[in-house]
């Protein structure tokens, strides 16, 4: 109840008068029959034009304050509900805004999207009806077993005798539903896998023509969703029969004895009329009630899934930070006997026993074969994993006592995947400075070469990006991204094999630039060409998760096996 709490506190207001005028109307619900019955067996029976009139009037009057009240309670209810769901999924989203790496892997990106939409729906619905019914149906129910019991004490025994075997049977599908809901829900959480990872990969699936491959493996996942659902909902449909079932059952028994009663002068015409409509309300009632429960069940079981979310051990945080308030200055960088793995129950490391010094300002380069945890080792820089065993400082201080935010602004990471949003180059430049002006724009992208190929867009800056910068060539992607990171200011720049679809004149004029501009800067190059690491201070060679020699290009090629072997496969090339 925690994520709900802020949310009922500040429109507590509506779930307040939501069902206070559910309640109105529900009043009106069991005296229209009895102003009817009235009506009937009084003013029609004895020809009292007046008093039909009054009656008349009276039904009108409660019907028109049964209209305004339904409304009134209609739309509160909503815009509780509505306002409910919205917090409840902006509380989702800030937390999975916290999640690791590692937190996102462990629930995957379709389920994520799915708990955040999908399931949040479920509990916006929920409470869309909870509140229309929780307090009018229990009202409907008691005035109108209350009201026939006023009518006749006999018939309304008889009402009481099937609602106990109609609550058992709606009992019964409950249970059972309930937990094939949330296979329901994991089985979407499949297909939205399925759909993301088939849209996002889509030019790939097309250049192999695997279209007819994807559509198989999709309706393979339809499918199971769809059984999941039927599973789930065919419990549901058997609760208007057995209702229905129960209604007519009931009301042939009521007929049966009322018709006896009226032959002899026991009972009015009205009056049987006025009964039947209340059995047919009290049946109503019980259906909603009903309703609420199994909209419950499939809530609930939406509500354990966001509750997962919400409650997930967060692996990387920054409220133990020993130095919250301290920011890098000088880009000093030191790997201390790390250890890491991936997965805590694998035995297998991907890095172990690092030691690497690196200076302020200081270029370094790393290199090694696919695999050798070079992108793992820059990511524990900005913590985007943390160490297993060891320490990674920078300027001296462990990299788990900075704010995550103080460490992040002061390192810029191109990563080895170059992800541009949705939107103009400009509001993507500024995912580096929100506050970037057009001439620093212009000095970042000229590092980055980037200013090369804006010119030719007649737009510039404001050129429309798709989705992952999906109309850029590879290339251009990548310049872009290393201007994105430049607007940043950092102190430590990190850059991920990033120039990897760039062409060796520009990726050498690039290297220029950053030397020429960046003069303070601590710059870490992942490479899988040795020229772009050549000229570095020095340079890392990295094999399965170990640091096997350090030093500049003339040194390693005289001592280092595995670099030479580098070297020379691409000078052969």
């Amino acid at each position: 109840m925690e994520k709900y709490r802020d949310s009922i506190r500040r429109y507590g207001y509506c779930f307040f008068l939501g069902p206070f005028f559910m309640v109105i109307e529900a009043c009106g619900e069991f005296i229209l029959p009895y102003l009817n019955a009235n009506m009937i067996d009084r003013g029609a029976a004895l020809g009292d034009i007046s008093y039909i009139l009054q009656n008349g009037f009276y039904m009108l009057l409660t019907a028109l304050v049964m209209l305004a009240a339904g409304v009134l309670g209609a739309f509160f209810t909503i815009k509780g509900a509505s306002h409910l769901a919205a917090d409840v999924r902006e509380k989702a989203f800030a937390r999975i805004q916290e999640f690791s790496f590692a937190n996102i892997d462990a629930f995957s990106t379709g389920s994520l999207i799915t708990r955040i939409t999908n399931d949040v729906t479920q509990i916006q619905n929920f409470a869309q009806t909870l509140f229309r019914g929780c307090f009018r149906s229990p009202v409907m129910l008691v005035g109108a077993v209350s009201m026939s019991f006023a009518l006749s004490p006999k018939l309304a025994a008889v009402v009481c005798l099937m609602i106990p075997f109609l609550a058992a049977a709606i009992g019964l599908i409950i249970r059972r539903a309930s937990p094939r809901y949330t296979d329901m829900q994991n089985s979407l959480d499949g297909l939205n896998n399925r759909v993301n990872e088939t849209i996002t990969n889509e030019r790939v699936i097309k250049s192999f023509v695997r279209e007819d491959y994807e559509k198989e493996k999709f309706s393979h996942i339809n499918k199971r969703l769809m059984e999941k659902s039927i599973a789930a909902l065919k419990l549901m449909i058997l609760l208007q029969p057995l209702s229905a079932l129960a209604i007519n059952v009931t009301t042939l028994a009521v007929v049966w004895i009322a018709g006896r009663q009226i032959m002899v002068g026991g009972m009015e015409i009205g009056t049987l009329t006025a009964f039947i409509t209340y059995l047919s309300q009290i049946l109503t009632a019980l259906n909603f009630l009903a309703n609420i429960v199994l909209q419950g069940a499939r809530a609930a079981a939406s509500d354990r899934r966001i509750t997962e979310i919400m409650t997930a051990p967060l692996d990387l945080t920054d409220r133990e930070a020993a130095c919250p308030e301290k920011r890098v200055e000088r880009g000093e960088i030191e790997f201390r006997h790390v250890r890491m793995r991936y997965f805590k129950n694998n035995r297998e490391q991907v890095l172990e026993d690092i030691n690497l010094h690196i200076f302020p300002e200081q270029f370094v380069g790393i290199v090694g074969s696919t695999g050798s945890g070079k992108s793992t080792l820059v990511s524990l820089i900005c913590r985007l994993y943390d160490a297993d065993q060891g320490q990674v400082l920078v300027d001296g201080t462990d990299v788990r006592d900075y704010s995550l935010y103080h460490l992040r602004e002061g390192a810029a990471v191109v990563l080895q995947k170059n992800t541009l949003f949705s939107g103009t180059i400009a509001e993507n430049l500024c995912w580096g400075n929100e506050e970037a002006s057009r001439q620093e724009m212009d000095w970042a992208c000229r590092i980055a070469c980037a200013d090369e190929f804006i010119r030719n867009f007649p737009e510039g800056y404001e050129r429309e990006l798709e989705q992952g910068g999906s109309n850029l060539s590879g290339g251009q992607r990548q310049r872009l991204c290393i201007a994105r990171a430049l607007l940043k200011r950092p102190r430590i720049l990190i850059l991920d094999d990033s120039t990897s679809a760039v062409d060796t004149a520009t990726e050498s004029r690039i290297r220029r630039a950053l030397k020429r501009e960046l003069p303070g800067v601590t710059r870490l190059v992942i490479a899988q060409r040795v020229s772009s690491v050549m000229e570095a201070d020095q340079i890392a060679v990295m094999e399965e998760g170990r640091i096997v020699d350090v030093g500049s290009h003339e040194e390693l090629m005289e001592r280092c096996l595995p670099y030479q072997e580098i070297y020379r496969s691409q000078k052969e090339d």
